[in-house]
C-alpha cells in the first residue's frame, strides 16, 4: 500500500488559518461619513501581508470595508458591484446607499441560510438623498445602523476612543482626527492591527481617499504612523 508523506504544515499554511483583515472605523460627521481601516493581514500569528487593502469603492458615493475573511469579503465586492451596475443600467440612477445595505443584508442571510455563512464583518458606509448613513453586519446577515462604528480583532480599543471622543454633527478635520485616533488605539493595542491606514471622505460629491502625509500631521509624533 502507497503511504501518503506525513507533511506537518506551519499554522499559517494550514486552511484552519485563513488570511483575516482585523479593524475598522467608520463615524458620521456633518457633510457625509468617514471609513477608516488598518493595512494588516493576519494569518494566525504571522502577518500575511502589510498592505491590504480593506476600504473599496462599490459604488460613486458608498464604500466598504473588509473584517474577517479576505476571500469571502471580495466575493461580496465583486457581487455588490455587479448588482449596483445592472440597477444603474436598468433604472437610470443611482442606487441609494440604503439601498445597498439592504441588498447586503439579504445576501448574506441568504448564504447564512443555506449553512456556508459569509465570515466577514464588513461596514457599508455611504451618502444618498436621505444623508449619511454607516450599516454593520454580522455573518447571519443582520444589519445596524449607528453613528460609529468599529469591527475586527482591535474593535474594542477603537470603540473606545469613539465613544469618548464622538459628537454629532462633527466638522471634517475633527471628524478625521477621532477616527485616525481611534484606529491608531488599535494599531497601538492589538497585535493583528497595524502596517498604517486608509481613510475614505464621503460626501455628497463622491469619495475621497485622505493623503498618507495629511494623516501622519494629524497624529503628529505621539501616534507615529507608518507609510
Amino acid at each position: 500500500m502507497e503511504r501518503k508523506p506525513n507533511i506537518d504544515f506551519p499554522d499559517y499554511l494550514k486552511p484552519s488559518e485563513p488570511i483575516h483583515g482585523t479593524t475598522t472605523v467608520a463615524l458620521k460627521f456633518k457633510d457625509g461619513v468617514i471609513l477608516a481601516a488598518d493595512k494588516r493581514a493576519s494569518a494566525g500569528y504571522m502577518v500575511a501581508t502589510p498592505r491590504a487593502k480593506k476600504l473599496h469603492k462599490i459604488s460613486k458615493r458608498t464604500a466598504m470595508s473588509i473584517a474577517g475573511m479576505v476571500s469571502d469579503a471580495q466575493y461580496l465586492i465583486k457581487l455588490l458591484r455587479a448588482e449596483i451596475n445592472l440597477f444603474e443600467l436598468n433604472r437610470g440612477r443611482e442606487m441609494p446607499t440604503k439601498m445597498i445595505g439592504n441588498l447586503m443584508a439579504t445576501i448574506m442571510y441568504g448564504q447564512y441560510r443555506s449553512f456556508f455563512p459569509f465570515f466577514v464583518g464588513p461596514i457599508l458606509a455611504g451618502v444618498d438623498e436621505e444623508g449619511g448613513h454607516i450599516f454593520s453586519f454580522d455573518p447571519s446577515g443582520s444589519i445596524t445602523s449607528d453613528p460609529f462604528v468599529s469591527t475586527g480583532s482591535g474593535s474594542p480599543f477603537a470603540l473606545g476612543v469613539l465613544e469618548a471622543m464622538y459628537e454629532p454633527d462633527m466638522e471634517l478635520e475633527n471628524a478625521k482626527k477621532v477616527a485616525a485616533l481611534a484606529l491608531s488605539s488599535a494599531i497601538k493595542k492589538d497585535i493583528a492591527t497595524g502596517d498604517g491606514m486608509d481613510m475614505f471622505v464621503i460626501t455628497k460629491d463622491g469619495i475621497t481617499e485622505v493623503p498618507t502625509d495629511e494623516l501622519k500631521k494629524i497624529l503628529g509624533n505621539k501616534y507615529p504612523l507608518k507609510d
